[in-house]
């Protein structure tokens, strides 16, 4: 893809882990925010820290990947990008609120993804100018370090915007699927029935957070435990997905846990807020 210039329309905790990953392999980034946080450069210098410490970039490459993104919030500013990346809150509402304000910003044969897990593709596809060039890229967090992405092909989506997706992808380095529309896609599918069945193993003191955890760890051979999990995911996007394959198949299997819409209720949404099914204080 020659010339790829990359707007990301949403600054939050999925926005800058793209942005920096984009702009990691080289690719300059438009990164828009409804409103600029006088602190993101510091918070985005970190990131890329970390990332270094961690060995995914190179210490000496930070000041290089910084270079490649502008932040802004002016939507005007993503005109002369040919491929854009949505990633706002899980929400229908606010992620079509946002696709139809891009409109009058974007030009005829600009890609536009979203990278919702749970959305119907065919319907924020309908918010934009072009249904046929409107995709759905799901990366998992962390997307520096989970090669898994899962790209979703709305009804209207046509074979030349899978294929500029599947080339975007390959830059990336990741491992992509390509899947028909359907609710929850497949890893959600399948993972959010077992976090929510340990939500209701722990209700019914079943047994504890911990053992749990290292039941699916030890016996599963699972990195992280689902309640962990869970908190690292945020119990409140937790919750909404639930809700949302509720929605869309009318299964019960997926009715969400009442101790999860409880913690919910109480602001206790996992490691962002400190506390979750662990708490994360204690922890410095």
């Amino acid at each position: 893809m020659q010339n790829l210039r990359i707007g990301i329309l949403g600054a939050g905790t999925m926005g800058k882990q793209l942005a920096l990953l984009c702009a990691s392999r080289g690719i300059p980034v438009v990164l828009w925010n409804h409103r600029l946080h006088d602190d993101f450069v510091k918070e985005f210098g970190r990131l890329a820290i970390i990332q270094s410490k961690l060995g995914v970039i190179s210490k000496e490459a930070i000041e290089t990947i910084l270079a490649n993104v502008t932040y802004v919030d002016d939507l005007q500013q993503i005109s002369d990008c040919n491929f854009i990346m949505e990633t706002a809150k899980e929400n229908m509402s606010v992620k079509s609120g946002i696709l139809m304000k891009t409109k009058a910003y974007i030009c005829d044969g600009t890609i536009v993804a979203t990278n919702t897990s749970t959305l119907s593709i065919t319907e924020l596809a309908s918010k934009t100018a072009c249904s046929a060039n409107f995709v759905g890229i799901h990366f998992f967090n962390p997307p520096m370090t989970m090669r898994l992405v899962e790209v979703v092909r709305g009804e209207f989506t046509n074979d030349d915007t899978v294929e500029a997706a599947l080339k975007f992808l390959n830059l990336l380095d990741k491992h992509p699927v390509v899947l028909p529309e359907t609710p929850g896609f497949v890893v959600n599918r399948l993972l959010f029935p077992m976090i929510n069945e340990a939500i209701f193993l722990l209700s019914e003191g079943i047994s504890d957070e911990k053992t749990i955890d290292s039941c699916m760890q030890l016996g599963a051979n699972h990195p992280m435990g689902p309640l962990e999990l869970a908190d690292f995911i945020g119990l409140d996007v937790c919750l909404s997905i639930l809700e949302t394959l509720v929605e869309e198949t009318g299964d019960a299997k997926y009715r969400p846990a009442h101790l999860l819409k409880k913690y919910v209720r109480a602001g206790k949404l996992g490691r962002k807020t400190g506390a979750g099914f662990y708490n994360y204080r204690k922890r410095g």
